[in-house]
């Protein structure tokens, strides 16, 4: 019994002493250690704060703004095709019309190739004698040279090869038949042989020039302007 007295005496007075070197001066007793200081000292991880979810009506907020803010890349690109569309209807009537222009120009040519083959030809091989021919023939001139400066202007002119190419043509054909009556008019007549070769070279190039411009329209009729009216 003695050495357990003994033994509960030196504890109790241990453990006084203890709290006493651990309390302030003041008699104020010292701060319970936190949690988290317990944590930290004892190597625990403390538990993250958890941020409070948004509420329902936010987030509906949000997809609405994000929704809102997605359409104007498409009215842009529906702009620009809009833009690219109408350029391009601008320039296909443009070029169209160009086209329409250009081909009215040739078929007024065409016409006066064929007034040439069909009408003037006719009337100066149809005279008996070379003055009245050559009359006749000289009263055309100026209408032959607008021929070839109209066809030659539309070969610079032409909106695309194959245009050019039939203006070009149409030209060689008036002019092959234009110096063919010239020569035939301006020679002496010769034997008849000469006077026979000279008509099959017109002949030749009246076909040629028939050829392409197709058989005579009969509902066009005569036209104004001829010679053989201007020197009746």
């Amino acid at each position: 019994m003695t050495r357990i007295d003994t033994q509960t005496r030196t504890l109790t007075s241990t453990v006084t002493e203890t709290v006493t070197q651990s309390a302030p001066a003041g008699g104020v007793p010292a701060p319970t250690p936190s949690k988290s200081s317990s944590a930290a000292a004892t190597g625990t991880p403390s538990p993250t704060a958890t941020a409070p979810a948004a509420p329902p009506e936010a987030a509906a907020a949000t997809a609405t703004s994000d929704s809102e803010t997605t359409w104007w890349p498409w009215v842009f690109l529906a702009l620009v095709v809009l833009g690219m569309l109408g350029w391009w209807l601008l320039r296909r009537r443009r070029d169209q019309a160009v086209l329409e222009a250009w081909d009215e120009r040739l078929r007024g040519s065409e016409d006066e190739a064929s007034w040439v083959e069909d009408s003037l030809t006719s009337q100066v091989l149809a005279r008996t004698s070379t003055a009245e021919a050559q009359t006749i023939w000289m009263a055309a001139q100026p209408r032959l040279l607008q021929i070839d400066e109209d066809l030659h202007a539309l070969t610079g002119d032409a909106p695309d090869e194959a245009r050019a190419t039939r203006a070009t043509s149409l030209r060689t054909l008036v002019l092959e038949l234009a110096r063919a009556v010239s020569s035939d008019i301006t020679t002496e007549p010769g034997t008849p042989e000469q006077f026979r070769a000279r008509r099959a070279v017109i002949d030749y190039a009246r076909q040629r020039l028939r050829a392409a411009l197709g058989p005579v329209d009969p509902a066009a009729g005569p036209m104004d302007g001829t010679p053989a009216e201007a020197g009746s």
